[in-house]
């Protein structure tokens, strides 16, 4: 039986600096291209404005041979450009942006490891629920948009989109989440203390 705790009198090794400081190069890698997000949803959202401003869905589904259909569509266009998925994707982005700066600076200095740690955690979780967010959004849209088509064998596709496009940012996030725990657990702070192994318990 175990009956004591051995003190090391070794010099006690810290954790190597290079785990926080690879945390910091992936979260600053990825606030980058937050920043580009943000660029490219605000001028996605313009773009599209613009689109719509010069399309007149009377002109253009005066020959159609189902007129109701084809204005049902250029709607769900319509819709498409008028989303919010726009203006708050790219505010979560430039958020995600402005939060990886001060995240990547801790991590990258590892001076106090449980302040960077929370700032990470804290960006995750931002990250996941941007990702959710602008993925719920879209697949809101993409069911409308296909019931607006009339080809009823293709319905079943929005239901497998969604599964793969739900499971597919929730592996991401969890595999986010798994590294900082990885890190959080590699940049414990040491201890001198030291169990006596139970292979070498003396019963007598």
């Amino acid at each position: 039986m175990i009956d004591s705790i051995h003190v090391s009198q070794a010099g006690v090794e810290g954790p190597s600096p290079w785990w926080l400081k690879g945390g910091a190069i992936f979260i600053g890698v990825l606030g980058l291209l937050s920043l580009l997000n943000a660029v490219s949803l605000a001028l996605g959202g313009i773009a599209m404005d613009a689109m719509m401003g010069e399309m007149d869905p009377e002109e253009i589904c005066a020959e159609d041979e189902d007129t109701e259909e084809c204005e049902d569509f250029i709607e769900s266009i319509a819709q498409f450009s008028s989303m919010p998925l726009w203006d708050i994707g790219a505010a979560f982005s430039a958020l995600l942006f402005l939060l990886s700066i001060p995240t990547t600076i801790l991590l990258w200095n590892a001076e106090d490891r449980d302040m960077a740690l929370k700032f990470a955690w804290g960006w995750v979780f931002v990250h996941a629920f941007s990702q959710f967010y602008i993925t719920h959004e879209f697949l809101e849209w993409y069911g409308t948009f296909f019931d607006s088509i009339p080809i009823e064998d293709f319905q079943w596709l929005t239901q497998f989109t969604s599964f793969l496009s739900y499971g597919g940012v929730l592996m991401c996030e969890l595999t986010l989440a798994a590294g900082l725990v990885l890190i959080s657990y590699k940049t414990r702070p040491p201890t001198k203390l030291e169990a006596p192994s139970a292979f070498h318990v003396n019963n007598e």
